[in-house]
């Protein structure tokens, strides 16, 4: 057990929106819960629980760098409504991996975390056997075209079988479609195929190469 998940249990817990006491996700921040727009990466679709921003925005900080892997479930649900709603045709889902430093450092893998989630609201199995196989700085405040350089090649495929097909590959969030593009292609070298891309939020201008669809 996180430390952080023991002072839940001896203190009252706090909103990550907003650190109001009582609950990990008070109602008032998950009503304030703004839509995120359609949109495609890759040509794939990209499917999101809600936008990036307000009290959201400080929930999935909260909950990536502050050591707060309970309030991933609470958040995970926007997620999972979409999900169930897109019926996407997917046979298994799949997550990006953390560097082995960055996961020890951070000591879980949120992508990892929201994948186990909705494999069991979805019922389709989680494949692990995607590697970082490379450091890389975080993404924060690197241009598009730094993003890209900054994880090109930083992925293998390394599990004891092929990935399968129709993978839905699942990560936190999504600004320019950098990491999730990455990661897919190392699926795609190593024979598998992603089917959409799930995220817990998108900001609500997408930056291009991410197409935004009509209303």
């Amino acid at each position: 057990m996180r430390p952080s998940d023991l002072l839940d249990l001896i203190f009252p817990p706090s909103c990550g929106g907003c650190a109001r006491r009582g609950t990990r996700w008070c109602p008032g921040c998950a009503a304030s819960l703004r839509p995120a727009p359609h949109a495609t990466l890759a040509g794939l679709p990209l499917l999101a629980g809600a936008r990036l921003d307000g009290p959201f925005q400080q929930a999935i900080h909260t909950f990536k760098y502050r050591g707060r892997p309970a309030l991933g479930s609470a958040l995970a649900l926007p997620l999972i409504a979409s999900a169930l709603k897109a019926e996407l045709p997917l046979q298994a889902l799949s997550f990006v991996p953390l560097h082995p430093d960055r996961a020890r450092e951070r000591g879980f893998n949120q992508a990892e975390q929201l994948a186990n989630q909705l494999g069991r609201a979805l019922t389709l199995p989680v494949v692990a056997g995607l590697a970082r196989v490379r450091a890389t700085a975080p993404q924060v405040g690197l241009t598009g075209r730094q993003r890209e350089a900054n994880v090109a090649g930083a992925f293998r495929w390394v599990g004891p079988a092929g990935p399968p097909t129709a993978i839905g590959l699942i990560d936190d969030v999504c600004t320019t479609g950098a990491t999730l593009r990455a990661a897919a292609d190392a699926l795609e070298a190593a024979g598998g195929s992603v089917a959409a891309f799930l995220v817990l939020a998108v900001p609500h201008t997408l930056a291009a190469p991410l197409v935004t669809l009509p209303e």
